[in-house]
């Protein structure tokens, strides 16, 4: 069995501008694993926090993602495994 890793995606600024002022938008993000796209993954709607949206995902070590259109930008972070604890 091949090893999981958890990450956390983040995208930032998620909005579009118009005439009538901020509204949502779409973005799509494509997960790669050495440089081939293993999945995507969509967000719609609306983010102005400065925090940004962040959605778990897991898949083997050593995957990026790569914002592939919309707006705003991402963060993909792999988390640390949770410490244990000898007794």
């Amino acid at each position: 069995m091949q090893p999981s890793q958890r990450y956390m995606l983040t995208i930032y600024d998620l909005f579009g501008v118009t005439d009538g002022g901020v509204c949502g938008a779409e973005a799509e993000v494509a997960i790669l694993d050495g440089g081939v796209e293993i999945d995507r993954v969509k967000f719609s709607g609306k983010c102005q926090s400065k925090d940004g949206y962040r959605r778990a995902y897991t898949g083997k070590p050593g995957l990026i993602a790569k914002l592939e259109s919309g707006p705003g930008q991402i963060q993909f972070a792999a988390e640390r495994p949770p410490a244990t604890s000898a007794v």
